[in-house]
């Protein structure tokens, strides 16, 4: 057994014993903490109720590291090692996976940065903006400069990109564990099947033709729980990049939303300066009419000035609502793909829940399988199996031939 110390350090119990009285005079104590199995280094061991730690009677929190290592020295003892947790001591496929996952938080953080100006609708200031000389995705000059159409197509195209790239990473990393566990069966099965004779020698051996051994069922826990765990890293990696996705639909939902609020705004009062003119021209007929004393009305004639102007007006009016309409299409073809990549996620998530409830279901019943399985081995070798009786018998009365033939 060995003991964990208040830094995450492991020594023998013994060892923590003999170095007791040194480590009091130093003005520390043990206490209970936590014990750990030797052969597994980390983590607790089950059924192990003795848990010893080291902390300052004074209670302050100090690294004993080095007076533990000199009371371990004194003691012809190893001296404590830290267990530093590193991503490139995993496989391949959790490297894949926290990779995966930095690039969801990395967009993730972005979005959120990036969405007050994403959603502002103040107009564009007169001072020309200083441009910053990094990457457009630097988060202080997202969040801080106004966002062009242009800057909020960009945006909107780069997520839409990067979502796509996630979900065919997340696919792929789900595609290599569904063809690694496929692998694995079939050589589990071909290693069941070389193993003697097979299905004949499990027979001849006391137990069923399709009976597994011991060892074979802790195997198959083994994979079982590890295709358990993996179908979980990609389920949330989905559901991380549900969110990401969710996150950037209802950014541009909004900003359609705001853009169309804009646009009425504007129809309002081009249609209150409208109605405010045809006030002020009855104003004038009226005035007209009173001093000329009832001689025949004229209609005013506007200017070519003033044609020219309504005219211009109107074209700019016909532009924004033209553009309007394209950043509307524009984003609504975005929204779709959107929602369809939701769909898949959705999609994919829910199988994959119910795959993962499968196994689960299935390491509760191979840990059952694997206790009746050993009472089954134990009652096998206790009583004589047929197979084996005519199995000796058979060599015996083979020999009793040959034996017949060489005398005789």
């Amino acid at each position: 057994m060995h003991i964990m110390t208040s830094r995450g350090d492991y020594v023998h119990r013994r060892t923590a014993s003999a170095i007791a009285p040194d480590i009091a005079d130093r003005g520390f104590e043990i206490l209970p903490m936590e014990v750990t199995d030797a052969n597994e280094g980390v983590g607790p061991k089950a059924g192990a109720k003795t848990n010893v730690s080291l902390r300052s009677s004074y209670h302050i929190m100090a690294d004993i590291t080095a007076v533990f290592n000199t009371a371990l020295k004194s003691h012809n003892a190893p001296p404590a090692t830290l267990h530093r947790y590193s991503i490139d001591r995993l496989d391949e496929f959790l490297k894949e996976a926290y990779s995966i996952n930095a690039r969801i938080a990395d967009l993730t953080a972005y979005l959120r940065a990036v969405r007050p100006s994403y959603l502002s609708t103040a107009p564009a200031p007169r001072r020309p903006q200083r441009q910053n000389s990094s990457d457009h995705k630097s988060t202080q000059d997202a969040t801080q400069r106004h966002l062009s159409d242009t800057e909020r197509a960009s945006i909107d195209a780069e997520a839409k990109t990067v979502l796509r790239q996630l979900h065919a990473a997340v696919e792929r990393i789900s595609q290599t564990e569904q063809i690694r566990q496929d692998t694995a069966s079939h050589i589990a099965l071909r290693k069941r099947n070389q193993g003697g004779l097979g299905a004949i020698g499990r027979w001849a051996a006391g137990g069923a033709v399709t009976a597994k051994s011991a060892e074979e069922e802790v195997e198959e826990a083994k994979q079982k729980m590890l295709n358990a765990h993996r179908e979980s890293i990609v389920w949330f990696l989905q559901a991380k990049l549900r969110e990401a996705g969710t996150l950037q639909s209802t950014m541009m939902e909004i900003r359609i939303q705001r853009e169309v609020e804009k646009s009425k705004s504007v129809l309002y009062k081009a249609k209150n300066s409208s109605m405010a003119y045809s006030q002020s021209l009855d104003t004038v007929s009226d005035s007209e009419n009173t001093v000329a004393q009832g001689q025949e009305r004229e209609v005013p004639q506007l200017s070519q000035e003033q044609m020219e102007l309504f005219a211009q007006e109107n074209q700019d009016m016909m532009k924004h609502y033209q553009d309007t309409l394209d950043q509307v299409r524009t984003a609504e073809r975005s929204l779709i793909e959107i929602s369809e990549l939701q769909s898949t996620l959705v999609t994919n998530l829910t199988e994959q829940n119910e795959h993962i409830e499968q196994l689960v279901q299935d390491s509760f019943f191979t840990t059952e399988n694997v206790g009746r399985g050993n009472k089954e081995l134990k009652r096998a070798s206790e009583r004589t199996s047929g197979a084996r009786v005519l199995f000796h018998s058979t060599c015996a009365f083979c020999a009793f031939l040959v034996v017949w033939d060489l005398i005789f």
